[in-house]
């Protein structure tokens, strides 16, 4: 068996920490020679290995660290292969462009953002040129079905494969019979971090525009990342100006998962307006409880909602109180028994790429 090592090139907790648990409590009994599977992690958590004793876990500080010694190893043995989760690596995506590593060692699953282009600040355009260089040297490519097809327009001759990250559901498995009528208030979940790709100020001002039938609360989940008060102070002074009698809960501190699916449950409607793709952890959840939400068309995923049977709306759609009901009934009539991207549906994905890629 040539050597497979998992990469998580940067240091994103919540995302590497539940590849490594389903890697660990999931996958280790049911994929080929789990015990020489290894994982280059950059993390500065010392417990972190101790977490998942099953796995080989070789822990770095830093970005550049971790690529230099995926570069030398890559260099040393070419029957080598890395499987990246995510690729929010500057160095690896260079060393991919270099030659470094060599198309047939860099798989690649798709995160979202890894992907796609958000900043018009000048260094990230510099980079996303080169990145996309280093799309065409990649060697194989897993993603949901819309990241797919927005990679494959460009890079068609790069061969791919459709595979879910493996989102935390809630065990209960509950769907909610939730619905919204004149005396009540639409419970809106906007968003599903802290980060400016949720677009929570244009939000606001659709919300104030299309809600204008029914009273709103609405919530914004912004404790993460870190160190974003900046742009917290920002949404606070728009909620403020747009929504002046407290309607708006914007929440600071990052929230343990039973937390977040309290919030989950009391909301009517979630509201993610990504100009990509982001987010399915949350819309899963929000499909498991029976709540409607609304997308952007920037949004990729709409493919896989559309290849899975599940309702949503357009941004842009026409938006009123039969709508959101209307919708609210299908959510609730929605089969989600056999949708691809639930647990534990797609845990087949995962040990049908892991063949694959030992067969290659």
């Amino acid at each position: 068996m040539k050597t497979l090592i998992h990469v998580l090139g940067s240091d994103i907790p919540h995302h590497n920490q539940t590849v490594l648990a389903f890697f660990n409590d999931v996958l280790f009994s049911s994929i080929p020679s789990p015990e020489k599977r290894q994982f280059m992690v950059v993390s500065r958590d010392i417990n972190l290995a101790s977490r998942y004793p099953r796995l080989h876990i070789n822990q770095f500080d830093n970005k550049k660290a971790i690529a230099k010694v995926i570069a030398i190893q890559a260099k040393a043995d070419r029957n080598c292969q890395f499987f990246f989760h995510g690729q929010f690596n500057v160095s690896i995506w260079l060393a991919l462009l270099f030659g470094k590593i060599r198309r047939q060692q860099f798989l690649w699953h798709i995160w979202g953002a890894d992907l796609y282009e958000d900043s018009a600040a000048l260094k990230f355009k510099l980079f996303y040129y080169f990145r996309r260089l280093a799309f065409k040297r990649v060697g194989h490519v897993f993603a949901t079905r819309g990241d797919l097809n927005y990679f494959s327009q460009l890079n068609p001759a790069i061969p791919t494969s459709l595979l879910y990250f493996p989102t935390k559901m809630d065990p209960a498995l509950t769907v909610y019979e939730k619905s919204i009528n004149q005396t009540d208030k639409v419970t809106i979940l906007v968003g599903n971090s802290g980060d400016k790709s949720n677009r929570h100020i244009e939000a606001l001002q659709a919300i104030k525009k299309q809600f204008a039938f029914q009273p709103v609360e609405i919530f914004f989940p912004m404790g993460y990342p870190a160190n974003n008060q900046v742009y917290i102070a920002e949404v606070a002074q728009a909620a403020e100006n747009y929504f002046p009698n407290g309607e708006v809960t914007i929440i600071k501190e990052k929230m343990a998962f039973d937390d977040y699916l309290t919030l989950l449950r009391c909301c009517d409607l979630g509201y993610f307006i990504f100009k990509r793709q982001q987010g399915i952890g949350t819309l899963c959840l929000l499909i498991q409880f029976g709540i409607p939400f609304i997308i952007s068309r920037q949004n990729y995923f709409w493919q896989d909602l559309i290849e899975q049977s599940v309702p949503f709306l357009f941004y842009d759609d026409q938006l009123d109180e039969l709508q959101l009901d209307t919708l609210r009934q299908k959510m609730m009539l929605t089969d989600r028994s056999q949708m691809a991207f639930f647990n534990p549906n797609f845990i087949k994905g995962w040990q049908a790429a892991l063949t694959l890629i030992g067969e290659q």
